[in-house]
Formats: structure tokens, sequence, C-alpha cells
């Protein structure tokens, strides 16, 4: 009840208009999407999407919601990979939700163990990450067109599209870089290497810029969306190890970047054009990854300790967490 009355304060200060409708949370470890409504402070449904869901996204119209699934063992950093059980590619794909209805429609087929992805901007085509297979599938959303795929580095990640649909930007965390590739044909047109193992990417609104979290090197890279070139480099971590940048919001005036720091606990609010940290947002969650921003709101995913924080963009505050799952990692909020 005091979650309830807490956030029913924070709605009535920032205004219904300023709090998402729905928030939708990949659960990795629980197997499932939760819906969670921000107003009534609850899960409000729970959708079995098959195995490990990661990456999550709307689609432009808001009428479907796209999760990737995957049939790999969780691995990651210091895990030996060779005793791992074998990967079930049967499960692999990305689940498609109709968001009246919150069912399942399909699930397309996109590569090997996928884990996030990209909508194009006509809400057309995915490009998903393949990290097992260090490609990238482009797949038709209606499921009519055969998917195709290009080779890109070891263990590809982030993915962004540019607005104008042309280009796709791939971080290979593997290889330390970005790749930048013709979404036509998959084939690379350009490279930059940030040493420190580069993971998450976003688009800015405007056109102009790809941003890219570094997550072992405490960075933030800043590239040309029309050539690829690296334009800068921002320190975030300052010192602090514990920082380790990940998940990306941009601010509705563009001016500004909220990224998650994972085992940091923080969301930086970031400049990145002054190369300034603007606001850092302590004790969030424990080990923040996705975040999402809705009008005033922001709502980061907390894997270990199974929850959602949501933030007054305004204040920079905390206004409640929610326990929403067993393992949160992705977040999309409409």
């Amino acid at each position: 009840m005091r979650r309830v009355l807490v956030l029913a304060a924070f709605a009535l200060v920032t205004g219904f208009d300023q709090l998402p409708q729905r928030v939708f949370v990949s659960d990795e470890t629980g197997n499932r999407v939760v819906v969670f409504d921000p107003v009534a402070g609850k899960v409000v449904a729970s959708i079995d999407v098959g195995r490990r869901p990661r990456g999550i996204r709307l689609s432009p119209d808001g009428r479907s919601l796209y999760v990737a699934v995957s049939g790999s063992a969780i691995g990651g950093p210091g895990v030996d990979e060779s005793k791992l059980p074998p990967a079930d590619h049967a499960a692999d794909g990305i689940a498609v939700i109709d968001t009246a209805s919150l069912k399942v429609l399909r699930v397309l087929r996109a590569g090997t163990d996928p884990e996030t992805f990209d909508v194009s901007p006509d809400g057309k085509t995915l490009f998903v990450s393949n990290e097992d297979a260090s490609t990238v599938s482009a797949v038709d959303v209606a499921g009519k067109l055969r998917s195709r795929s290009g080779k890109v580095g070891d263990q590809p990640e982030g993915v962004a599209v540019t607005r104008d649909g042309r280009r796709v930007f791939v971080a290979c965390e593997g290889a330390d870089q970005v790749l930048m590739l013709d979404a036509a044909t998959l084939k690379q047109r350009g490279a930059v290497t940030i040493a420190g193992r580069t993971r998450g990417l976003l688009a800015s609104a405007d056109g102009k810029f790809i941003y890219v979290t570094v997550e072992f090197g405490g960075k933030l890279g800043v590239l040309d969306a029309a050539d690829g070139h690296l334009i800068r480099v921002v320190d975030l971590a300052r010192g602090d190890n514990k920082l380790r940048p990940m998940g990306m919001a941009e601010a509705p005036d563009g001016k500004t970047v909220f990224v998650t720091t994972g085992r940091g606990g923080a969301v930086l609010e970031v400049d990145p054009a002054k190369e300034t940290i603007v606001r850092r947002i302590d004790g969030v969650g424990a080990r923040l990854w996705g975040i999402a921003r809705s009008g005033g709101t922001l709502v980061t995913a907390n894997g270990p300790s199974g929850e959602i924080s949501m933030i007054d963009r305004a204040t920079g505050k905390v206004a409640a967490r929610y326990k929403v799952g067993a393992g949160p990692w992705g977040v999309a909020a409409r």
C-alpha cells in the first residue's frame, strides 16, 4: 500500500499524462514479459513468450511489442561456456505480442541467439544481433520475407538504425568496435574502435548521432550517424570503477542522454556535446540494465533485485520501486 501511495503522490505532482500507460519488462530468468500499470502500481499481466527473453521494443505505432528469446544458456563474463548445456536453437526468435490483447501472435525466425535489436523507422524490419554467430539479421516483421544476415565482429550486442533507415550500427563487445552497415545489403561501410567493451547503442532523435556505451571503459562514445566516424568519447566513470555504462534513453529535448551504470547503481544524465555529467541519480537499484523514458518518467530494469525503479525526471528522485519478476533485463514504456 505504501508504494501505491508514494507513486500516487508522484502522479499528482507530475500529472498522470507524465506516467507511462504501460511498462513492459522482459524477465530473462522468468521466461516471460511482465506488464506493469504505473498508475495502479501493480503487475496486471504476465505473458509467456519463450526462453530467456532479453531485448524488448515497441513498434513505432505502439501496436506491437517485440521480444528477443533465446535457447542459449545464460553465460556472461567469467563463465566457462564450454561447461554450459548445448543451445536449443529451436527456441530462438523474436516473439511478436499484440499490445491490445497481450497475446503472442507469432515468433519470427531471427538467426541464432538473438539478444538485442532495433526497429526500422517504417516499422517493417527488425535488425537483430546474433551474439553466438557474430552476425546481424534483418527480419521482416510481417513474416512474409525471408530473413537476411550479414557477418559482423565478435559478440555483437547493441543495434541502432539511423532515422532515415539507411544505415545500421552494431556494437561488437568482443571486438571493442562499432560497425556501420548498409541497411539494404548488410555490408560493412565503416568501423571505429573504442577499447573497453562496447555494449548499448542509441540513435538520437534528430538523426545526427549514434551513442554507444563502453561498459568496462566507463565511457560514452558519440558517432556521426551519416558516415560513422567517431566524434568524441566522454569519460563517465571518472575514476569510479563501479560505474559500468549499459542502457540509454534520450531526453525529449535531445540535449541529454540518460545512462544506466550496471553495478554502479546510478543513472547518469549526460550532455554529450559538452562532455559533462549534468546529474547523477544514485540509489536507483541493483545492477541497472534496461532503461526507458515516457513523458517525465524514467523506468529502469534492475536484474538481481527483480525490480523496476521509476524516476521523476524533473527532480531526479526515485519515486518508487516494484517487484516485477525473477530477472528484469529490458524495459519498454508506452
